[in-house]
């Protein structure tokens, strides 16, 4: 999906199709409530996306994350239902054009796609962003989320990858805003062209149906985190009318945070 704000073009595309467990994508919320807004399967699993965001300014080519990546065996690809898509074949750019990636983390899902079969840089243009946390993480997995990490999918980036601190702007009118919450180092991406605020909120409201303030994955490491960073940034989405960009969505959803005095959702944007 292609929408302009401002100077700058956007183009919110995906990657893969996949599934996850619907119990983990909802944490501590009962799936009688959950199933009535994603269907689960018969393996509980719900369909699932990896859509990125793809920004045109007037000097750089961003990429927010780059998706599940082509390193998958055939085991891999039945256990998360994986559906490659073809994210470039209606654009008018190339991986060779992106100049600026910022990885939101380093979970597979998120950062495989940062290095193809080969083991080198997809994007060999590009200088790669992520937060020193996350990756000192990625590094030092536990028993709980060493599953969601593989040293292939970050270290052949070799000097392109470059770590951050907190807050900053990574280029004019960019900006990275770290929540942690679902890991360590996790952080979502503010693009500021004149306009109107657009934040890619990744896995911080992972789909239109994570909105409201309990709806924390299970996933999450540090789901307290995830909820403090929550009621501090959800009165600054609504006063601003952010768009927001999801990114696990089953297609391309991005949309408007709404409260009606007992629980936040979406309305869906359309351009």
């Amino acid at each position: 999906m292609e929408f302009t704000v401002g100077r700058w073009t956007f183009w919110h595309i995906q990657t893969h199709k996949f599934a996850l467990d619907g119990g983990a994508m909802f944490g501590v919320v009962p799936r009688v409530l959950w199933e009535k807004k994603i269907s689960p399967d018969d393996q509980n699993r719900i369909p699932m996306g990896t859509n990125l965001l793809l920004v045109k300014t007037e000097k750089v080519l961003v990429l927010v994350d780059t998706g599940l990546g082509e390193r998958w065996d055939e085991k891999g690809k039945r256990i998360y239902a994986i559906q490659p898509q073809d994210p470039w074949q209606n654009l008018p750019y190339g991986p060779e054009d992106v100049t600026v990636v910022i990885l939101t983390h380093l979970h597979f899902d998120h950062a495989r796609g940062a290095v193809d079969r080969n083991l080198k840089p997809a994007f060999p243009n590009a200088r790669y962003y992520v937060q020193r946390d996350d990756f000192y993480e990625a590094l030092h997995p536990n028993e709980r989320n060493r599953a969601s990490y593989s040293p292939d999918d970050f270290l052949p980036l070799g000097s392109q990858l470059h770590l951050l601190d907190g807050d900053q702007e990574i280029v004019p009118g960019v900006f990275v805003i770290k929540t942690s919450g679902h890991t360590a180092g996790h952080q979502i991406v503010r693009f500021a062209p004149g306009d109107r605020e657009v934040y890619f909120v990744a896995d911080f409201i992972p789909t239109i149906h994570h909105a409201a303030l309990p709806y924390i994955m299970a996933y999450d490491l540090y789901p307290m985190d995830s909820l403090r960073k929550r009621r501090e940034l959800y009165p600054l989405f609504m006063e601003r009318e952010a768009l927001l960009v999801f990114e696990h969505d089953a297609e391309p959803r991005q949309g408007f945070l709404t409260f009606d005095g007992k629980r936040h959702s979406v309305r869906l944007f359309e351009p």
